[in-house]
């Protein structure tokens, strides 16, 4: 399994190193301005030299690198190769090194049509289309060796990897109508900040890397990185159990600060990673009963409106992210299957959500209001039974009754987070707390900015009568 993008074109690496170690003489360093205009050779120096896996090919390297120096050398070598050494006229072609460079079998459905990965880069726009194509790189190993189908959703914001084409076709109807309902629930407010973030970060990149103009500000799944609305998420439906742990053997090998969150995942039925921007679940796991206990499908759309929400708007508290995708797979499904962090055993009361059990227990209560901390505080990656009781309930209100309301806190959310966790010193360096949450009394304000000073009343109320339940209109 390779890394994502140009410096890891599939034959061409021994080729690129020997060119890049022949131009050293005329290059200089990587990091010189001469070595910008030749971008595969300046990224494979950057990216690959103090890669481990060189050691691997050394070997094979050593003749042609040798002989590339001697030539570098020569009379000749010092006229002829500038003329070698011409910028590619395609960030995903070798044509000026006489024949383009195999990109391997790999294979895209979309829209009905079937792409060869040299192909697809230019069916879209250049910054989606680089996107796409820099995401099924990271990946394109493993989906070849397993012989599995890649299919992209009519926008190609979801990239989906299924064992056949008859699976493809049934996930992807369920991927569009993901699609449907996030955006009715979640689409994301105009920016303004937003927008000039990433215009920093494309500043940014084209200043330190040379294929920026190529690739666009494109988000790592990295907080102190992410970009609202940038790239493909990816969703992988694994049929074997060995596939699985193959995947995340080598999501691990290629990002070694993933690797310990890919052992801890390796025994799961499946995951759903913001850092990488990727889904992946087990058809039919073992010792899940298949239909009443474990849905493929649910777990695809759960997963998918996890993946989305941090798409749109990054780092979510728990609350929000997890309650907004229960919404979005009641909307397609019509019950919850897909219970993020649970362990122990679901009841078949568990399934269609806990209005009955918020109803009964606020009936109780009518003189305690909610509380925020009584559904705000759910930590992240854990399971609080009455958190996610009560954190249902505040997304089926704001759903149902302040849909406008929604998309507005979690864009506030996004930027609060932002600038907490992430610290500029005067320097320019920074550093990141991947602890950091967003704390109570600065949540509670924002919701009562949105929903009104009331809010806390109104939602328990809302509780308390359930269906029956009618805002009160304003008074003029």
């Amino acid at each position: 399994m390779r890394l994502a993008s140009l410096e890891t074109l599939t034959c061409a690496d021994p080729l690129v190193l020997a060119f890049g170690l022949a131009h050293f003489r005329w290059l200089g360093s990587p990091h010189d301005p001469p070595c910008r205009q030749h971008p595969l050779v300046y990224r494979f120096l950057e990216k690959r030299v103090k890669s481990p896996s060189l050691v691997q090919k050394s070997r094979s390297l050593v003749p042609l690198a040798c002989f590339g120096l001697f030539f570098a050398m020569s009379p000749a070598g010092a006229t002829a190769l500038p003329v070698v050494s011409t910028p590619f006229p395609s960030a995903f072609s070798a044509a000026s090194l006489g024949a383009p460079v195999s990109l391997g079998d790999l294979e895209v459905q979309w829209k009905g049509k079937t792409y060869s990965l040299d192909e697809i880069g230019a069916a879209f726009s250049e910054g989606q289309g680089l996107g796409v194509l820099a995401r099924l790189r990271t990946y394109s190993d493993w989906v070849t060796s397993n012989e599995y189908v890649v299919a992209l959703s009519s926008d190609a914001r979801v990239i989906l990897v299924t064992p056949d084409k008859r699976q493809s076709k049934r996930s992807l109807k369920l991927v569009e109508e993901t699609l449907s309902a996030f955006d009715e629930l979640m689409s994301p407010p105009v920016r303004s900040r937003a927008q000039e973030a990433a215009a920093e970060v494309a500043d940014s990149a084209e200043e330190d890397d040379p294929f920026a103009d190529a690739f666009g500000p494109v988000s790592t799944g990295e907080e102190a990185d992410h970009v609202p609305d940038s790239g493909p998420v990816l969703l992988f439906e694994v049929g074997e159990e060995n596939q699985y742990r193959e995947l995340l053997t080598g999501v691990g090998n290629d990002n070694p600060r993933m690797e310990g969150w890919a052992r801890s995942v390796a025994s799961e039925p499946g995951f759903a990673e913001e850092q990488i921007s990727a889904a992946a679940w087990q058809s039919a796991p073992d010792g899940y009963e298949l239909g009443d206990v474990w849905r493929p499908q649910n777990e695809l759309v759960n997963r998918l409106a996890r993946l989305l929400i941090h798409r749109s708007f990054g780092a979510q508290p728990t609350w929000l992210r997890v309650s907004a995708a229960w919404r979005v797979e009641m909307q397609v499904h019509g019950d919850i299957y897909c219970f993020p962090y649970r362990k122990e055993f679901v009841g078949i009361g568990d399934h269609g959500g806990w209005e009955p059990n918020i109803k009964t227990q606020f009936k109780k209560r009518k003189k305690k209001p909610l509380q925020p901390d009584e559904f705000a505080s759910w930590q992240r990656n854990t399971w609080d039974e009455n958190k996610a009781h009560l954190s249902w309930g505040v997304m089926e209100y704001l759903a149902r009754f302040k849909p406008e309301a929604l998309p507005a806190i979690a864009e506030q959310f996004r930027l609060m987070f932002n600038d907490g966790y992430k610290t500029t010193y005067p320097d320019g360096t920074w550093t990141t707390d991947p602890r950091f949450e967003i704390p109570l009394e600065e949540q509670a304000a924002v919701l009562q900015s949105h929903l009104g000073d009331a809010y806390l009343e109104d939602i328990s109320e809302f509780f308390a009568k359930g269906r029956s339940y009618r805002p009160k209109k304003k008074k003029r």
